[in-house]
């Protein structure tokens, strides 16, 4: 669930997506809005699957924003605009199906635990590069949550006292330099310092400055480079922060930043690795990319039902 769209399909116990979908999420229109989308998703989904309601186990939703999933309810969701709805219930009210629900993150995080890149780890830590940056944690085969399941934010984590601005108020949070919003923000405020960058070509003839362009232009262009290094150097940072505080056997790097694979991973692996406590005197940790993709947020909400 986020606050573009509501995607949603069938999942099954190995973790296969056996059909899919997605709808635009009614945005300003009330917490009775969503939860009848949703509904509708998860109704046309197992019709599609050729299932009925006594072939499924229950509803899995991932949702943005702090969610006590004890009580089933998303206590804040800025970009939802909704506050202390117990959508849980209102969805088991329209479907007659039973509903768990969780933060969005931590589904991801759980679903690559379950049956993608973190299968064969008791302890990981899931972070997601996309519009925004988080996150989730898994120790001793246990997602940890935190109070009023409100922990695990590894995107407001803060990187540089009174740098960039953050969407949640503050400044210098570790989203504020790695998201993939970040990354472009910061690239376009360069090259109004460097008018010689091949990045200005691009513009000339009305190509879009993505994530993907500026790793494509850091093997050719000197600023790319520099800021392709930067965020390598500032994602590290606070990658490392984390296995110095966790000490995961893995961090697993997901979102629309982590397809640009070996080009992320193996530089911020071997920095993370020269640069954690303890380096010679500990396990290594592995940095992989997610496995399940655009697809986490669906699979992970069904790995709610997956224990």
């Amino acid at each position: 669930m986020g606050g573009t769209f509501i995607k949603g399909g069938v999942v099954d116990f190995n973790g296969n997506l056996i059909c899919s979908t997605k709808t635009s999420t009614p945005i300003g229109m009330g917490a009775n809005a969503i939860a009848q989308k949703i509904g509708q998703v998860a109704e046309n989904m197992i019709k599609e699957a050729g299932l009925g309601k006594e072939n499924v186990i229950g509803i899995g939703i991932g949702s943005p924003g702090i969610v006590d999933k004890q009580r089933g309810e998303v206590c804040f969701a800025a970009n939802l605009d909704i506050r202390h709805v117990p959508l849980a219930a209102m969805v088991e009210e329209l479907t007659s199906l039973p509903v768990k629900i969780a933060n969005d993150a931590n589904c991801a995080c759980y679903g690559e635990w379950k049956f993608g890149s973190g299968k064969k780890y008791s302890d990981l830590i899931l972070v997601t590069l996309g519009t925004g940056v988080g996150g989730g944690i898994i120790i001793d085969n246990k997602l940890i949550e935190g109070n009023g399941c409100a922990g695990g934010e590894i995107g407001h984590m803060l990187l540089y006292k009174g740098g960039n601005q953050c969407s949640c108020g503050r400044k210098g949070c570790f989203e504020a330099y790695v998201s993939s919003g970040a990354l472009v923000r910061q690239t376009l405020e360069e090259m109004q310092h460097d008018r010689k960058t091949k990045l200005w070509k691009l513009l000339d003839e009305s190509k879009m400055i993505t994530p993907e362009v500026i790793f494509d232009m850091s093997e050719k262009d000197k600023l790319s480079k520099k800021i392709i290094n930067d965020y390598i150097v500032n994602l590290s940072e606070g990658l490392v922060d984390l296995c110095n505080i966790f000490r995961p056997q893995a961090i697993i790097l997901g979102g629309g930043i982590s397809n640009q694979g070996d080009r992320l991973i193996k530089p911020v692996s071997e920095y993370v690795n020269e640069h954690v406590f303890a380096k010679d005197m500990t396990p290594k940790v592995d940095i992989l990319q997610a496995h399940l993709g655009n697809n986490a947020g669906i699979v992970g909400a069904a790995s709610l039902w997956a224990d």
